[in-house]
């Protein structure tokens, strides 16, 4: 019998959680960076094995909501939170947790999933007596189904994680098609993409105040091959940003570009046209139409048909 179901990343920001469902899944499905609140949206990974499969939810980092985006990036985390079959509650081991750290064990006390406490980041973690002063955090506020320490970027203490992953998933089938790595559609991707590239070579506000906004995104079929034609906005709030965001004489917006192909390249197996316009939008991040222009498209979550069922 199988194992399947639903598993939630829960951390603060910069706690590893992107790096972490990267690693499972041995393919990048969530950009990382050093800038907090990196992953505004519910990422949705999926690993699957003859044991079974876990649809993995890699979550916002918990933070203070001061905007309609932070709002909503908060309401979908506790949604998730409410409907999974295990949460994995990652902190930074290298890290003295703060109130931070107590808001997030305070988001648990009305889950009913069990949930492991993963120490990440052991590779820097230091002295062996500080982690224990750490897990007494946690552990005296709560009872854990498992305490597993890890290195999402090294991979340490995945093969344990995954084991406990599929002992405490219910007995069931697939809920997705086996194939699939994630449900997230490609033009989400590939503006998520964009804006890893971005995050890396701009500093200050920025990270907090910019966005990507894909215009068009087009395929056609070329005499060398296919060709995918993408217009894209970079979006900032104000427009003494703008010039940020463009460099001395184009040289940012380059440098973004060129990474950003390079990536998306990779990703989809495709030659790439990547335009970029940078564009001001003051006070995008509480305007709720723009902001569900930014949401990502899935997959239908659909269970795969079993051989001799009718669809």
């Amino acid at each position: 019998m199988t194992r399947s179901g639903t598993v939630a990343l829960l951390g603060r920001p910069n706690a590893g959680k992107s790096t972490l469902v990267n690693s499972l899944l041995a393919e990048k499905v969530a950009i990382v960076s050093d800038k907090p609140q990196t992953t505004r949206h519910r990422i949705t990974g999926v690993l699957t094995e003859e044991r079974g499969q876990a649809v993995i939810f890699d979550l916002p980092g918990v933070h203070r909501p001061l905007h309609r985006l932070n709002v909503q990036m908060m309401h979908a985390l506790r949604d998730t939170l409410g409907e999974v079959d295990l949460v994995l509650q990652l902190f930074d081991a290298s890290q003295a947790p703060g109130g931070g750290e107590d808001f997030v064990v305070a988001l648990l006390e009305e889950v009913e999933a069990p949930t492991i406490l993963l120490p990440n980041k052991m590779d820097v973690a230091g002295a062996p007596e500080h982690l224990a002063e750490r897990l007494e955090f946690y552990t005296s506020r709560r009872s854990y189904a498992g305490v597993i320490s890890v290195s999402a970027l090294r991979g340490d203490g995945l093969g344990d994680l995954k084991d406990r992953i599929f002992e405490l998933l219910p007995e069931g089938p697939p809920l997705l098609d086996p194939s699939l790595v994630t449900t997230q559609s490609e033009r989400f991707l590939v503006a998520e993409l964009i804006r890893e590239a971005l995050l890396e070579r701009v500093e200050q506000e920025l990270p907090f105040t910019s966005a990507v906004h894909i215009r068009a995104f087009q395929e056609e079929e070329t005499s060398s091959g296919p060709l995918l034609r993408i217009f894209a906005d970079l979006i900032v709030d104000r427009e003494s940003q703008k010039g940020i965001v463009v460099g001395r004489r184009g040289s940012m917006i380059r440098d973004i570009g060129t990474a950003a192909r390079a990536g998306i390249e990779t990703l989809l197996g495709a030659r790439v046209y990547l335009d970029l316009r940078v564009k001001a939008r003051p006070g995008w991040r509480e305007d709720p139409g723009f902001l569900a222009e930014l949401e990502p498209v899935e997959v239908p979550w659909e269970a795969p048909v079993a051989d001799g069922e009718e669809s």
